[in-house]
């Protein structure tokens, strides 16, 4: 007689599913969560009820929960491709994705200037309600452009000292929005570097390159409006302001979105192009579903008429927004 050696050995079905791919695929076809983003109206409100302060101490921080989000994603992606196509150039990748972030000065600079104002205001703080006044003067010229103000008499007692702090004031608050302008811009370009970097190993895997653009300098319309109205009440820091945060805007809402929709649909595809294909449940916004109402089916992506009523699928329903 010959003995039996049981095993334990499992089977693993032929359409296991992907558990890794389905992550990377989702998290890059979804908008970034939180209140990452403020509009003109909101900065421009809160922007002149605190002196300008408020909009420089949260642009940053959000700024700053969004690169790193932004960077776990890149990061997984990267380390994706390497997993899957085992090219060397995702394994360097993997490494430099970190490096996508801006020098630390800039994310200093803000709360620098921040300080240099408190430290400036402090010999003036006091009880006697004239703080506000000098707070009041050193953001909005309007004692020194029109004498004729009830302001005057208050600003020209103390011309000096009042000039001095609106010259403080707007320079510190200048270099801070600045500061944000440059470290918004300097990110885009590093995920720019990035992306052709990235755009070397699509075309390798016969995809098409992901399209690269920048944020611009952060001139539009409504910001604009803002920085007008904010220049004529002698709020200078406006301007710069106003270009940080139609960069800021642009960014998070236009061009990080599209790219990284355009990086998931690069995904999609060479899961598809795998034999057998992956399964992947197909992202909410990549899904193609029948013209016809009474149907509805859900279609696979390159289908020309659907598989359950035959309703032919015009080109534009393919195509991914």
């Amino acid at each position: 007689m010959s003995t039996f050696t049981p095993n334990q050995w499992t089977l693993d079905p032929a359409a296991r599913p992907d558990q890794l791919s389905s992550a990377v695929l989702h998290s890059l076809s979804r908008p970034i969560a939180g209140r990452i983003v403020w509009g003109p109206l909101k900065s421009f409100i809160l922007g002149a009820l605190t002196f300008g302060i408020l909009p420089l101490i949260a642009w940053p921080k959000k700024f700053g929960r969004f690169v790193v989000a932004e960077q776990q994603q890149l990061w997984h992606l990267v380390e994706w491709l390497r997993i899957r196509t085992g090219d060397e150039e995702a394994a360097r990748l993997r490494d430099s994705v970190r490096d996508t972030g801006a020098i630390p000065t800039l994310w200093i600079v803000p709360i620098v200037m921040l300080a240099i104002l408190a430290l400036n205001f402090f010999p003036w703080l006091d009880v006697s309600g004239l703080f506000l006044q000098r707070l009041f003067f050193a953001t909005y010229d309007i004692g020194l452009r029109h004498p004729d103000t009830i302001f005057s008499n208050r600003w020209h007692s103390g011309f000096f000292p009042n000039l001095r702090l609106y010259g403080i004031w707007t320079i510190c608050l200048s270099v801070g929005y600045a500061s944000h302008w440059l470290h918004v811009r300097q990110h885009a370009a590093d995920v720019n570097r990035l992306l052709g970097q990235l755009n070397v190993i699509f075309v390798r895997q016969n995809l098409p390159p992901v399209r690269i653009s920048g944020p611009g300098i952060g001139l539009r319309p409504l910001w604009v409006v803002a920085a007008v109205v904010g220049a004529s009440c002698g709020v200078w820091w406006a301007i710069p302001a106003a270009l940080a945060g139609g960069v800021h805007q642009r960014y998070i809402l236009r061009n990080s979105n599209r790219i990284r929709s355009e990086l998931a649909q690069r995904v999609s595809t060479l899961l598809h192009q795998n034999r057998p294909p992956m399964n992947v449940p197909t992202p909410h916004g990549f899904r193609v579903v029948c013209r016809n109402e009474m149907c509805a089916h859900s279609m696979p992506p390159g289908a020309a008429f659907c598989p359950r009523c035959g309703t032919r699928v015009p080109p534009k329903v393919g195509a991914v927004a």
